[in-house]
């Protein structure tokens, strides 16, 4: 496990502005005394944060799709295989961390457009499935009585519902050109 001071040396080479975070997570209310976890979990969380966007940019500014999907394959997670890599509890990880960034986006729209709330509803859903496959995969035997199978059910019929009506909306409403992808 990576210490607390190797994120910090880390976070400060990329000169990240580590007391600013922290002044923002230390103002609010926490409900335990784990300090220290707490300051872990933010500086690893700054580091993800601060390195999710720095691959976003390597992948964006790809001059053609060619590179773009070099560089898409040797970045992802199907590259290489790391020793001690927990792919399913990653996998739900980023999920969990997907619901959160939907949830951000939430907060800053006036008024919740379809396709958001329907991206919303299939990332909880995915979110759940995949903590059942990880559940599954270490021997837990859920049957179909299981409370979350229909909540999964009506989040993905939601989802649908969503998108179903964003296509209708789009359908008929005057067409704007896309902007186009990378040549």
């Amino acid at each position: 496990m990576v210490t607390i001071g190797q994120l910090r040396a880390a976070l400060a080479i990329l000169r990240a502005e580590v007391e600013q975070v922290a002044a923002q997570v230390w103002r609010r209310e926490l409900s335990g005394a784990d300090t220290p976890g707490v300051e872990h979990a933010m500086l690893a969380g700054l580091l993800y944060r601060l390195l999710g966007a720095e691959l976003r940019r390597a992948l964006s500014d790809a001059p053609d799709l060619a590179s773009l999907a070099d560089r898409a394959r040797a970045a992802g997670p199907g590259a290489v295989r790391l020793r001690d890599e927990d792919a399913s509890a990653q996998a739900h990880f980023e999920a969990y961390w997907l619901t959160d960034r939907i949830a951000q986006l939430y907060d800053s729209a006036d008024q919740v457009p379809p396709p958001l709330a329907a991206a919303a509803y299939t990332a909880e859903a995915t979110r759940t499935l995949l903590r059942i496959h990880h559940d599954q995969d270490r021997g837990g035997r859920l049957d179909a009585g299981y409370a979350y199978w229909e909540t999964i059910i009506e989040q993905l019929d939601r989802a649908r519902a969503l998108a179903r009506s964003a296509h209708a909306a789009a359908e008929t409403a005057p067409q704007v050109p896309a902007q186009s992808a990378p040549e």
